[in-house]
């Protein structure tokens, strides 16, 4: 009786492995791999159960739609035979999917801080139907709208110390065109942070038992690139106008530090927003003053962008 390694091989099994050496040889991936390294297929014997093994999880990956789908153990990760040394082996790389998840797992760690869900943050400027229309010479948004897209693209190429604010009705593209910008520049390997200022300042005042508030505040500060977005949406009360928004905003603009808005409101509203109550136009002028020495100020109108 043949003895292969410490497995004993009965007329029965040794039948069995004829059929699958026969299968295996004509699995057109192995036979690729034969000639493309110049092995002679008598070798298939040795690593009949390296070769199962690889062409079970190659069979995995044929049909395979995306990581959430995969049936592995090790989702995102598939095997591949190599040859080394007169040697069959098997190693792990990532497979497509996995190769774009890990893609968007480093970009995601440009965020460095944000309140915001991952597909906003993955917002891509070139798969925006308003931009391929654009390039393509057929969009029909507006002037100022078109103008305000080539704004962005510009900024892009050459980013500067002044932001941008952008503002117009609700659901008009604000944030999703901000957001791909700061895609784009996470992209550039620029840390990120992209705040919905409201939803911001029920966290930070939350956070006060635990003592992470001054932490979150430096590093809001402090970034490379900071978007606050929906801005004069929040409940405006004196701490969050005067000890919260104006540092962040005095701080970065003795800094140099580009800064973002989107706001349902213009210059004009927001004075009023930021005016709690009689007496307060001194402090709600000095918002809209830093907000426009940090940034350039667009009309955003027309249809939702997409």
């Amino acid at each position: 009786m043949k003895k292969v390694g410490d497995f004993m091989i009965t007329p029965e099994i040794s039948n069995m492995k004829k059929e699958s050496l026969l299968s295996l040889s004509q699995e057109k991936h192995i036979q690729n791999f034969f000639k493309d390294n110049h092995i002679d297929t008598s070798l298939m014997l040795d690593y009949w159960v390296e070769l199962l093994d690889y062409n079970d999880d190659y069979k995995m990956c044929m049909n395979c739609s995306s990581l959430e789908h995969c049936p592995k153990d090790n989702p995102g990760m598939r095997k591949k035979l190599a040859y080394y040394d007169n040697e069959i082996i098997i190693e792990l790389e990532s497979c497509s999917f996995g190769k774009l998840w890990e893609k968007k797992r480093l970009l995601l760690e440009k965020f460095v801080i944000t309140n915001v869900n991952d597909e906003l943050l993955l917002t891509d400027m070139k798969n925006l139907d308003i931009i391929k229309n654009i390039k393509n010479h057929y969009s029909s948004a507006s002037p100022n709208t078109s103008r305000t897209i080539e704004h962005i693209l510009s900024y892009i190429d050459t980013p500067t110390e002044r932001g941008l604010f952008l503002h117009g009705e609700m659901r008009c593209g604000k944030t999703t065109l901000l957001a791909g910008l700061m895609n784009a520049l996470a992209k550039q390997g620029k840390e990120i942070g992209f705040i919905h200022f409201p939803t911001y300042l029920i966290d930070l005042k939350a956070s006060f038992s635990t003592g992470d508030n001054e932490y979150a505040m430096e590093r809001l500060m402090k970034v490379d690139y900071l978007l606050l977005d929906g801005i004069g949406e929040e409940n405006v009360t004196p701490w969050s106008r005067d000890e919260i928004l104006l540092t962040i905003l005095s701080y970065r603009l003795l800094n140099h530090l580009p800064t973002f808005f989107t706001s349902m409101y213009g210059y004009k509203e927001l004075n009023k927003v930021y005016t709690i109550r009689k007496g307060d136009e001194i402090r709600a002028n000095t918002i809209t003053s830093k907000m426009k020495a940090l940034s350039n100020e667009i009309m955003l109108d027309g249809g939702r962008i997409r």
